[in-house]
């Protein structure tokens, strides 16, 4: 049988997810634009995979994986464009970042210390697990050291956003709810 409490942290997570969501889409686009200000991009840079979510969105990485998907399923990922793409990307990349939370409100409840750092620790967590490791071996991201540096600034800064909103969620509805 489900219990309450799981029912509320999943409803929870998907509260917190959903204000992640907001919360890094903001910061990442306010964090490309001041990072590439202090720290402009080399030529070329901007073209790499997971360099440049403002101009290139279809290079990175919620849409190469949907292309990839595409093409796992008899598709043609590459024909995809404008908005089929875009509706793909969001919709893999949002499944994604709902997923975290959901998991983040139910194991926390379980185990408190992984709320440690209000949700920093977790930001740099996915930051590093995705970006800084996973996406760069399956070559769906570019290698972190040919990024530019702002990529830095924009993509891990707006990760930490991300765990911090997570954690307030979770935080206050805990103390609404018990």
């Amino acid at each position: 049988m489900i219990s309450t409490r799981f029912v509320v942290d999943v409803a929870t997570g998907l509260l917190a997810g959903w204000v992640g969501v907001q919360a890094k889409a903001k910061a990442e686009s306010t964090l490309q634009e001041w990072g590439e200000k202090a720290l402009p991009p080399a030529p070329g840079q901007k073209e790499l995979l997971g360099a440049d979510p403002a101009g290139h969105g279809d290079r990175m990485p919620p849409s190469v994986i949907y292309r990839r998907l595409i093409d796992l399923r008899g598709g043609d990922g590459d024909a995809l464009e404008g908005d089929e793409l875009e509706a793909g990307a969001v919709w893999f990349h949002r499944a994604i970042a709902y997923g975290y939370p959901v998991a983040y409100a139910v194991i926390s409840r379980r185990l408190p210390f992984v709320r440690a750092g209000s949700g920093v620790l977790g930001g740099v967590a996915l930051f590093g697990a995705f970006h800084g490791t996973l996406l760069p071996a399956t070559g769906i991201q570019a290698p972190v050291g040919e990024l530019p540096r702002a990529w830095w600034v924009w993509e891990g800064g707006s990760h930490v956003v991300f765990g911090v909103a997570v954690d307030l969620v979770v935080g206050g509805v805990r103390r609404i709810t018990g």
